[in-house]
C-alpha cells in the first residue's frame, strides 16, 4: 500500500467509518495505489456486503475511480447498474457492492496535487447522487 505509516491506515480507515456512519451512504470506500504506483486497490470501506472489494485492480480511465485518478476531478453518476463490463463507465465497485448512484473525489495526500487515491460513496437503492453529493464528499476530505 501507498501509505507512509500505520497511523494514516488508521486514520482512512476512521474517516471511512466517520462518514459511514454520520452521513445516510449505504457504501464508503478509499481506493489508493498499491505499491507498485500503477495499479489502485479499494483498501478501506464501510457499509460492504463481502470481501470481493480487495480483488479489484483499477486502471486509470475506466469507471468512476478511475476517471477521478485520471482528471484528478469530481465525479458522480447515477444508474451505475445500467452499464455493461464493455463500457468505459462499467465500475467494478459498484457491481460487487450493488450500487446504483455513487460520487468519487481525488485524494491528494501532499501539497504535489498529484492524486493519490480516491474516496467514493455510494448508495444501493435509487436515491440519487449530484455536484452537492461530490461536494460533502469533499468536505470530509478538507478536515480529515
Amino acid at each position: 500500500m501507498n501509505l507512509e505509516n500505520v497511523d494514516t491506515q488508521h486514520d482512512y480507515q476512521d474517516l471511512v467509518n466517520h462518514i459511514y456512519q454520520v452521513d445516510d451512504f449505504d457504501f464508503v470506500g478509499i481506493a489508493l495505489y498499491a505499491n507498485d504506483q500503477s495499479t489502485i486497490k479499494w483498501y478501506f470501506v464501510a457499509g460492504n456486503q463481502n470481501e470481493q472489494f480487495r480483488k479489484i485492480v483499477l486502471r486509470s480511465g475506466i469507471g468512476i475511480a478511475g476517471l477521478v485518478v485520471r482528471t484528478g476531478k469530481p465525479f458522480w453518476k447515477n444508474g451505475l447498474q445500467d452499464y455493461e463490463y464493455t463500457d468505459k463507465m462499467y465500475t467494478p465497485i459498484a457491481r460487487v457492492e450493488s450500487l446504483q448512484n455513487a460520487a468519487a473525489v481525488p485524494i491528494y495526500p501532499s501539497a504535489v496535487r498529484l492524486v493519490g487515491g480516491v474516496l467514493l460513496a455510494g448508495y444501493r437503492s435509487k436515491q440519487p447522487v449530484s455536484n452537492e453529493t461530490a461536494s460533502r464528499l469533499s468536505q470530509y476530505l478538507d478536515t480529515f
